[in-house]
């Protein structure tokens, strides 16, 4: 072995997997063990890429053994003092020891190597109660806030900080609900880069945080205060100079410091600071010579007080955003506490908290403890992708490796560490990892060892043609000099490649405009379609997961297949959704809006045979309100039994399903949906209830697995197509910012305010404003920006590195912003003096090539069969069984299931095979011989196995298997397989090939052994995909008919309100859905819905006033409404929901108290201070009248909050708890009315103002206009000039509206949410 620290730079197809495997295997040939494999560990980032570098070293030392001449036997035997007769015979025992020493076969992810390590430091009692592993951190985040809800019944200082937290999200406008500002922030805290702080945090008490809120609320009244007192100095300045605020151009700069001073409006003018500065005129070119030159003289003055008012309102906004995350950072110990909990009992441990466990065990014990723990000690170590390694991961790992290449081993050996990666392609920062570590190691400005590395820079290119490695190397060099990223400048980094291709390739750069776009890209890919290229030959690359949405939705695909991850949902399937439909309709059978989807997916799959004209009429005839039975009668042919189906288990819940509704159980997305049940029933249990739970927090995160092979065109974000290679790569290029980021993500500063010194850290949102010269956060923006452009520069290196052959790159040529990717790609153009496009090399043209697949090959003793996810295994042996029963029923087989539950899928799909069949578990087999062998989920992991996980075995076998070693157990195992393989005629091992999980993915070690040793056996390998075919229902409009006209007609006449007519103009299709049919289902939640918020509002407003109608409101009144308040929240709550209220509701309670509160103050202050009369005149009034439409009389329905006699005038109050936009309720907008439904509160009032004014004709109206509860200052918001507009306009209106509603013929979804 030549080295004892090397670091390959290797960068964008140069072979990073092959070169780490050939090192690895010259360093077993080179080892005097035979086993020295077992000391050897190799580290990857996912188990796709573990699987593929454990099957390359396999296959090249099979290649070593069985060939002669190869490029990989001459590379190794460069490496090796030994001669090829030598390479060969050691070649082949170290691929037999591997392949029957399997599990010490070290190569594996990171974070499964944590995970071992944890586990070895398991407690002796807990050693057999083997924890789960849980990849999605949000599951339990979800659970931890609805549990910190939860404690607030029984914690009352825990509740008054959350209504605390409420009412500082109130107080700057937001939303009073705080869950998802915890959720936010539990993801923040769970990333590894802001362990310290969090560490920090969790140490501190409530009086810390109760201090820290004092002082820096002092620290920002103190910098107002200076803002005010920097703001009045040049006020007085300009005063006393003579001058007049209209001196200044504009009055802009005066008035901004007027603004500063009065109305406490805090923000950096950047206009201002440029006039000041004489980069642009701060005074007018009119002004006489005298006032001039006397501006010229304060200017300097002026711009250092600027310059001062900047910095603190700098300050200012740091101590609000700190003041912002505050209660959140008060609260990590209790949400650190709420996770730890849960996953102790649910006997599960978050991936995301791996390396942080492991941190804290690495810190608190020497690496030989830890290698004994682990039962083994690793002398060379390999990590492949290294960019993307965590910071936390290589700190917990440079001790073990310290250990291993600082010293030798008692044989005289001394370890090695090989680093493979590339830095241009770190893109995982948001995970933890970052590009400098990478590259400080490569240049040598850091080395946690006291050996310095060998450094090794390949930059030969084994994927891409010439002309595309010649553009990239000349295209990213361009960049890098352009935005002067100094970190590419080094030799050892830069982008410049040669490619080892003979063939051209090509590349294509065009500009497009936005009407254009989607049409070039649907011309491209039949472009390329037409030349010969196969579907799955093409990917369509983007940054951001809508962008892939929108083309889903705009390329017309109708020559081809498009597939996305948001299509490859299943939640978007109208099976998986119609399945769970009838899920949610067994447990609340009143949901019509369920009801509504079951009628309309049957419909649309022709279920009713013609029984309907149209979709309008099957909605008519089978969504009366009638119980549930009925209405499974009256839609099913063969009576769908409620209360059979009410006592299945979930997987036999949809077999019933599918079976009488005459859905096929072989589709797709079905099958990919029962996958995931069946995966839920690993550790939940079997109940449709708890299952519709877990669908509602996860459907956004079930997807198919697209298969290799699959004939579309695939569009991929950039991120997950890393490490993967297409001949033809189509790259849209939208108007993204470079530094985009910037503006997401929170910032943490150390300490940043001398004045309070037992604050260590802050925790503040990053804004633009913080690049401000002068200010000391200038340094830490300038490096946030610059991390990000970093981050998107090596996005669109691994972009363009995916091509093999061709290249397209389509960028945005609208309205193209500076700093933007498609800035970059024309200012690229410009220099290559190329004006909308260019191009490079030559097109590929193909014979006519086919992707068809053949059948399955079932010709040898031995049939392998891979299959994607458990449902297709259970089809294939459903199938086998099918047919081997159907040749000769009396064949003997046997079918042992590795995962026993798989039994359960074999059934849903044919219940009678297994019977027949033995299926006793391995461990009893008695060399019995058999016709048929069928053995599933032959995965690492699965088979062999290390425990018996249930009842199917005797228990004389299981004591005698438990009693066994990790060793005496897999060769138990092994001689039992080889047994039954031996005494079977034809044999069948299915496993899945799915990388996605935790534990799965790897084929088993028994059919590498099958497939890489001479075994006398023939073999056949297969892989069993289904191709997707999508839901291809068109959506039948709905249009106008006698039975909706005479809905209508109904609506008319009983009277139609604001609501009603503002949700036609919203979406028409909801319109016809909840007043035309009357759907109008609420979600059930344990806590109020937001409908369910503003009725409570409404009803505590209501009672507490009601005492004092029809009298002058006086201010001893408003002082009883407002003792009374607690009271009357708590009882009107009581009232309406029939329970008390406890977790959320109780801080909204909390939150409608000062809703209340403000109202009683603002009307305490017109009595007061504008000596106002008012008498409340109506409270909650229901008030009609009539219009004429089409020579029918219509009634106008609404219900009015409030009518007051102010100041002897009628005043109309509506009250909204929501936000309310003052710029909507003025006059001028009344032509947007009928088209905008964002002007509905506009309509609602003029419709008030109608009716007030046919029911109290006596009076005028002086106002009218709303409450809004949430604003402490001046809640009431008027319309401007309500008096200018006429009640015959207001009924012209009116008309309109109402008439679109009875001429429309069709009722059409504009998509808008209720």
């Amino acid at each position: 072995m030549s080295y004892s620290y090397k670091i390959i730079n290797s960068s964008a197809g140069s072979g990073k997997t092959f070169y780490l495997a050939i090192e690895f295997i010259a360093q077993l040939l080179n080892s005097k063990k035979d086993d020295h494999y077992k000391s050897m560990l190799a580290l990857t980032f996912t188990n796709k890429a573990s699987a593929e570098m454990k099957d390359r070293i396999l296959s090249y030392l099979n290649i070593i053994v069985n060939e002669n001449e190869n490029v990989i036997i001459d590379i190794v035997s460069s490496k090796t003092t030994l001669n090829n007769t030598e390479i060969k015979e050691k070649a082949f025992i170290i691929l037999e020891n591997i392949l029957y020493n399997y599990s010490s076969f070290n190569v594996m992810t990171i974070d499964s190597f944590t995970n071992n390590i944890l586990k070895s430091f398991k407690p002796e009692s807990d050693i057999e109660k083997d924890y789960l592993v849980e990849l999605d951190s949000m599951v339990y985040i979800d659970q931890a806030i609805d549990d910190i809800f939860i404690d607030i019944n029984d914690d009352d200082n825990l509740k008054n900080q959350l209504i605390e937290f409420a009412r500082f999200k109130t107080s700057i406008n937001k939303s009073w609900d705080i869950s998802h500002d915890l959720r936010e922030f539990i993801v923040l805290i769970d990333k590894e880069s802001n362990r310290d702080q969090i560490e920090y945090f969790s140490q501190k008490n409530r009086e810390f945080f109760s201090q820290i809120k004092l002082e820096v609320n002092n620290l920002k009244n103190e910098k107002k205060e200076n803002l005010r007192n920097h703001a009045k100095k040049s006020i007085e300045l300009i005063s006393t100079n003579g001058l007049d605020f209209g001196d200044f151009r504009g009055s802009y700069f005066p008035n901004y410091l007027n603004n500063i001073i009065i109305n406490d409006q805090l923000y950096i003018n950047e206009s201002i600071y440029k006039s000041l500065n004489g980069e642009t005129s701060l005074y007018n070119k009119s002004l006489s010579n005298s006032k001039s030159d006397k501006i010229e003289k304060i200017r300097s003055s002026l711009l250092s007080n600027y310059n001062e008012i900047n910095k603190t309102i700098l300050d200012v906004f740091v101590l609000n955003s700190f003041l912002s995350h505050l209660p959140s950072l008060s609260l990590i110990n209790l949400i650190e506490n709420k996770i730890n909990k849960i996953q102790s009992d649910n006997n599960t441990k978050l991936i995301s908290k791996f390396n942080s466990e492991l941190n804290s065990l690495v810190k608190s014990n020497d690496a030989p403890l830890i290698y004994e723990k682990l039962g083994s000690r690793f002398s060379n170590f390999f990590i492949d992708e290294f960019q993307d390694t965590s910071e936390l991961q290589w700190e917990n790992l440079i001790p073990l490796i310290s250990n291993s290449i600082q010293s030798e081993s008692h044989d005289g050996t001394k370890g090695s560490l090989l680093i493979v990666g590339d830095p241009k392609q770190s893109i995982y920062r948001w995970r933890g990892s970052r590009i400098n570590q990478f590259v400080n190691l490569i240049l040598g400005e850091t080395n946690p060892f006291y050996i310095n590395p060998e450094i090794e820079k390949i930059d030969t290119n084994y994927r891409s043609l010439k002309n595309i490695v010649d553009f990239n190397s000349e295209f990213f060099s361009y960049l890098t000099n352009s935005l002067d990223l100094k970190i590419y400048n080094s030799s050892l980094l830069n982008f410049k490649q040669k490619s080892t291709k003979k063939e051209d390739g090509y590349v294509e750069i065009e500009l497009y405009d936005s009407d254009t776009f989607y049409e070039k890209i649907k011309n491209q890919i039949l472009d390329l379609l037409n030349r010969g290229y196969l579907p799955s030959e093409i990917i369509i690359l983007v940054r951001k997961n809508k962008y892939a949405k929108e083309l889903i939705h705009n390329v017309d695909s109708s020559d081809f297949d498009l597939v996305s991850s948001d299509i490859l949902q299943i939640k978007n399937s109208e099976i998986v959704q119609f399945v769970i439909s009838i899920f949610k309709l067994s447990i609340s059978g009143n949901n019509y809006s369920e009801r509504k989807n079951i009628v309309d997916f049957l419909y649309k799959k022709n279920y009713f045979e013609g029984d309907y004209l149209t979709i309008n009429d099957c909605f008519f005839d089978n969504l009366n309100k009638i119980n549930i039975d009925d209405f499974f009668s009256r839609i099913s042919k063969e009576k769908f039994d409620l209360n059979y189906f009410l006592k299945l288990n979930v997987l036999d819940s949809v077999k019933y399903c599918c079976s009488i509704f005459e859905i096929d159980l072989n589709n797709i997305f079905l099958a990919a949906f029962i996958d995931n049940i069946f995966e839920f029933l690993e550790k939940s249990n079997d109940s449709v209830d708890e299952y519709l739970n877990y669908w509602t927090k996860n459907l956004d995160k079930i997807n198919l697995s697209l298969p290799d092979d699959q004939k579309s065109v695939c569009i991929s974000t950039i991120h997950k197509s890393k490490g993967l290679e297409y001949p033809a790569v189509i790259l849209p290029i939208y108007n993204d910012k470079l530094d985009e980021n910037s503006f997401n993500d929170s910032l943490w500063l150390y300490e940043p305010f001398s004045e309070i010194e037992s604050l260590k850290w802050m925790l503040i949102k990053r804004i633009k404003d913080l690049n401000q010269n002068g200010h000391n956060l200038k340094e830490v923006y300038d490096s946030t920006v610059l991390n990000n452009y970093i981050d998107s520069i090596n996005l669109l290196y691994v972009a363009f590195t995916r091509a093999e052959q061709e290249l397209y790159i389509l960028a945005n040529n609208n309205k193209v912003r500076p700093n933007s990717i498609s800035f970059l790609i024309k200012e690229f153009l410009d220099y290559k003096s190329c004006k909308n496009n260019f191009s490079f090399g030559k097109k590929i043209k193909y014979d006519i090539r086919s992707d068809n697949k053949e059948k399955l090959d079932l010709s040898g003793k031995i049939k392998i069969i891979s299959t994607s996810g458990n449902v297709n295994q259970a089809k294939y042996i459903s199938d086998t069984l099918s047919t081997i029963y159907n040749k000769n029923n009396t064949a003997k087989v046997y079918v042992f299931f590795s995962n026993h539950k798989l039994a359960n899928l074999v059934n849903l799909f044919n219940s009678n095979y297994i019977s027949m069949s033995s299926n006793y578990h391995i461990l009893d087999y008695d060399n019995s011989k058999y016709d048929h062998v069928i053995i599933s989920n032959m995965n690492e992991g699965l088979f062999p196995f290390h425990k018996i996980n249930n009842d199917h075995v005797s228990e004389t076998k299981k004591k005698e298997f438990e009693n066994l070693n990790l060793i005496e157990k897999e060769k138990n195992i092994s001689n039992l397989f080889y047994s039954l393989i031996e005494n079977s005629k034809e044999v069948h091992l299915t496993f899945d090939s799915d990388l996605s999980s935790f534990i799965n993915g790897e084929k088993s070690r028994f059919i590498k052994q099958l497939e890489l040793l001479d075994t006398n056996y023939t073999i056949s390998n297969n892989s069993i995909s289904q191709k997707i075919i999508f839901d291809n229902h068109i959506n039948e409009e709905i249009k106008r008919d006698k039975r909706i006209d005479q809905k209508i007609n109904e609506i008319l006449k009983s009277g139609i309100s604001a609501s009603t007519l503002n949700l036609f103009i919203k979406n028409p299709y909801l319109f016809y859905e909840q007043k035309i049919l009357g759907i109008d289902d609420i979600e059930d939640s344990k806590y109020l819905s937001y409908m369910d918020q503003g009725t409570l509002i409404h009803e505590v407003i209501e009672k507490l006033y009601n005492p004092f109608k029809q009298i002058d409101l006086e201010l001893k009144h408003i002082e009883k409404m407002r003792r009374n308040i607690d009271n009357q929240i708590t009882e009107s709550f009581i009232d309406l929901y029939s329970k008390k209220p406890e977790g959320k509701n109780l801080i909204f309670l909390e939150i409608v108290k000062d809703y209340i509160t403000n109202i009683l103050n603002f009307e305490k202050q017109q009595l007061n201070n504008e000596n106002a009369h008012i008498k409340i005149l109506s409270l909650e009034e229901r008030l009609s009248s009539e219009i004429t439409v089409n020579n029918k009389k219509v009634k106008i329905n609404g219900i009015i909050d409030r009518i007051d006699l102010f100041n002897g005038k009628l005043r109309v109050i509506d009250y909204k708890s929501g936000f309310v936009n003052p710029t909507i309720l003025d006059i001028k907008n009344l032509h947007k009315i009928k088209l905008d439904y964002r002007y509905s509160n506009l309509l609602q009032l003029l419709i008030y103002k109608l009716l007030v004014s046919n029911n109290y004709k006596n009076l005028d109206i002086g106002q009218i206009g709303i409450y809004s509860v949430k604003k402490s200052t001046s809640p009431f918001i008027s319309i401007k000039n309500h008096d200018q507009i006429s009640i015959k306009e207001v009924e012209k209106l009116l008309i309109e509206i109402i008439k679109d509603i009875i001429e429309t013929n069709e009722f059409i979804n504009t998509e808008n949410p209720a």
